[in-house]
């Protein structure tokens, strides 16, 4: 595992490489949880184990999902950045072919990441590369958190 990290920007950004096998995961979610309790970014649990969840989706679904382009290393790269209340993270593997959002079968053991991902992040997306692709979420925290929205309430004639 190979990590760096830029502390003198205004923003925090940080990236780790992973072997693209089934520890990537577990090694993801411990790297972006010590991250997070470095940069002292003042997160609730509640939006830690929402990035470090989403993280290990994404984390996931490139390890046992992207196919690499001959001659392309196997293993994938976890990017973090944190400015002005938001969060940002990115998975970069090497399979260029974008994700797809299914409908998920709560029955079943596993297909419900990036649905888990479109409904707990703010934004999310993915970018393609020369090497492969970007997909990326971010998570506004603390005070840049919208407030939720009152529910409105119809009479029912």
């Amino acid at each position: 595992m190979r990590a760096a990290a830029d502390l003198t920007a205004a923003r925090l950004s940080a990236w780790c490489d992973l072997p693209g096998d089934r520890s990537a995961p577990a090694l993801a979610r411990r790297w972006v949880t010590a991250m997070l309790a470095s940069w002292d970014l003042g997160l609730s649990s509640g939006e830690r184990a929402t990035i470090v969840g989403l993280t290990s989706e994404l984390v996931t679904n490139a390890v046992q999902h992207a196919v690499p382009a001959p001659g392309s290393p196997a293993g994938v790269r976890v990017t973090v950045r944190a400015g002005r209340g938001v969060v940002w993270l990115a998975v970069c593997d090497p399979d260029p072919t974008p994700p797809a959002v299914r409908e998920p079968d709560f029955l079943a053991e596993s297909g419900r990441g990036l649905y888990l991902v479109q409904a707990q992040a703010d934004r999310w997306g993915s970018v393609p590369h020369a090497g492969g692709k970007y997909v990326w979420f971010s998570l506004c925290c603390g005070a840049a958190r919208p407030s939720p929205r009152p529910h409105r309430f119809r009479s029912v004639p």
